[in-house]
């Protein structure tokens, strides 16, 4: 056998281990990669303690968020993932189902666009929001205030609660101001209220937005619907 045939030999052990190495090196690295990948999941998702899951209408749902009262810690939200994949506290699902299925009784088709966000989502809703007026030809400054005129912070959005949705017309049988009209008329008989109207921005700190419906509980929605408040208004009063 010749010297060079004895060193290929001996060289291919060697060589073989080092493509293993290799291999293991590879797979270490797509594990990390892929394993670790966020899944939408109650255990990735930050909640309030809101109270007893189990009683009907309480504090849990008259918590206050806004520009003046951010949110000081993050816990786990119980969700309920809808059909469209938005998410909701699971304690208001049965009053926003019934409060759909009498709209769409009556010729009214709503549809949830925006509900559950973390404060992630939050934050990424803001940037994208900012980058769209710097596109559009706004200084940096005029974009930054903007985006901050429509875009709550992360942490001052009721998005983060669970507890508010955002609904428009899911049919063209029936424009979104129609739909709009309806819950402002009838949304307080299930627990909701239109929260940040005109009549009230200067106290709420939000522009207008008729399509953000918050869950309060059919006891408070009731009460800020005869007297026309506001959530801080109410809370002031019960106080």
């Amino acid at each position: 056998m010749s010297t060079h045939t004895q060193q290929t030999k001996k060289r291919r052990p060697h060589l073989f281990i080092c493509i293993l190495i290799l291999l293991i090196a590879l797979a270490c690295i797509f594990v990390q990669r892929f394993a670790g990948t966020d899944i939408y999941n109650k255990a990735s998702l930050p909640s309030i303690d809101f109270g007893n899951e189990n009683e009907a209408d309480g504090e849990w749902c008259l918590i206050l968020v806004n520009k003046w009262h951010p949110l000081e810690t993050e816990n786990e939200i119980d969700l309920t993932e809808l059909s469209n994949g938005q998410c909701v506290d699971s304690r208001i699902y049965p009053q926003l189902q019934k409060m759909f299925d009498d709209a769409r009784s009556q010729g009214i088709y709503p549809t949830i666009t925006s509900s559950f966000r973390t404060a992630k989502d939050q934050q990424d809703i803001l940037e994208s929001k900012y980058e769209h007026y710097q596109k559009i030809g706004y200084s940096d400054k005029k974009a930054k205030a903007y985006a901050e005129e429509w875009v709550a912070m992360p942490g001052t959005s009721e998005h983060e609660l669970g507890l508010c949705v955002d609904i428009a017309s899911g049919d063209s049988r029936v424009t979104n101001q129609e739909v709009w009209d309806w819950l402002a008329k009838n949304s307080y008989k299930y627990g909701f209220i239109e929260r940040y109207t005109a009549e009230k921005q200067d106290i709420t700190g939000i522009i207008p937005e008729e399509w953000h419906y918050r869950y309060v509980g059919e006891k408070a929605a009731k009460e800020m619907y005869k007297n026309g408040l506001c959530l801080e208004e109410y809370l002031q009063n019960v106080s």
